[in-house]
């Protein structure tokens, strides 16, 4: 099986190095973008922009768009971006990965007496950074804070807050709490009640369940009602248990038809497809001979390079990278990446 690259190293005599800060650089500036006015993101994958926000609770997004005022049902609304000057920096900072600066930002703003919605989405964004960052346990305390304070408010972020302590729950090894918190999203809508699957599928494949963890991924991804960032979800989790399966070429075959090939069904550019093709990498790296270790070679530097800003992804690969090198006898290279995977 062949695989077609649009760099290579070894070609262009360019330096990984260098190819990682330029690349890093571009993804920086895309990131850094700045927003004009609000935006809505719905489950569908549409993007209304250019509109102003005038209401947004879990329930019902209200917004105006020219001379009319529109209004969405909460449940179909995947995300919304409500234009702030002082959030903005700390938005931009943890789409990069930059945590600490993101974090930073946020704690001068405390000190501002934001209020309304900036203030709640200023405490939201303190628990989603600790969770990106792997600091379970102060992501947890950050969204409980938040659920308390805003509950009442019904403010927009309030399921994503819970589904986030469901999250923290798992990454400390806490499945039952997690499935507490998962099904305490059941009154939040449909979509609510098949993210918490989703979570309860990641919970059962944490326990080394996998035959269950893998039918509860299916479940997602089978679902018509489903919107397409949960299927992909879904999807990628269905084929991490498969790894953990040790079923390495079903893995390539599978990630090949779904994400990289031209009849892909999944078009996803960010972290989903940024998991894929770690899990490429890491699935020839695990197959027998010195031809599939180069294939997992290609397949982890293009992971690292153009998916930095995903902190634990990247590690993953630069982890993966040194043991690939060090098995093809080139030790400066392990050395290398593998101080990489710790920085």
């Amino acid at each position: 099986m062949s695989i077609r690259m649009r760099f290579s190293y070894r070609r262009i005599g360019v330096t990984s190095r260098v190819l990682v800060s330029r690349l890093a650089l571009a993804l920086g500036c895309l990131f850094f973008t700045s927003v004009k006015a609000d935006v809505i993101v719905q489950s569908n994958g549409k993007r209304i922009e250019g509109v102003s926000i005038s209401s947004a609770k879990w329930d019902q997004v209200l917004f105006r768009q020219g001379n009319n005022t529109v209004k969405l049902n909460g449940d179909k609304v995947t995300s919304i971006q409500r234009d702030s000057a002082y959030l903005q920096p700390a938005r931009s900072s943890l789409a990069s990965g930059n945590y600490k600066k993101a974090l930073s930002i946020l704690e001068k703003l405390d000190g501002r007496g934001l209020k309304g919605w900036q203030a709640a989405e200023l405490q939201y964004l303190k628990g989603k950074i600790y969770l990106e960052s792997g600091d379970a346990a102060k992501a947890d305390n950050a969204f409980d804070l938040f659920v308390k304070t805003n509950r009442e408010s019904k403010d927009y972020w309030l399921p994503h807050a819970i589904f986030g302590r469901g999250q923290a729950a798992l990454n400390l090894r806490r499945g039952g709490t997690a499935q507490q918190h998962f099904k305490g999203l059941a009154p939040y809508g449909p979509t609510w009640v098949l993210r918490a699957k989703l979570g309860e599928a990641r919970g059962l494949f944490l326990a080394k369940k996998y035959v269950d963890a893998r039918t509860k991924f299916q479940e997602v991804a089978n679902d018509r009602k489903a919107p397409q960032a949960l299927k992909v979800d879904a999807l990628i989790g269905r084929i991490e248990v498969i790894a953990e399966q040790k079923q390495y070429d079903k893995v390539i075959t599978d990630l090949e038809k779904n994400f990289f090939s031209a009849t892909a069904q999944v078009v996803d550019y960010g972290k989903a497809r940024a998991k894929a093709a770690y899990l490429m990498g890491v699935s020839y790296k695990n197959l027998p001979g010195k031809e599939n270790l180069e294939k997992a070679e290609i397949w982890l530097l293009k992971t690292a390079v153009l998916f930095r800003q995903h902190k634990s992804i990247y590690k993953d690969s630069c982890s993966a990278l040194a043991d690939v090198y060090k098995q093809l006898g080139r030790s400066e290279r392990a050395t290398e990446w593998g101080k990489r995977a710790k920085g």
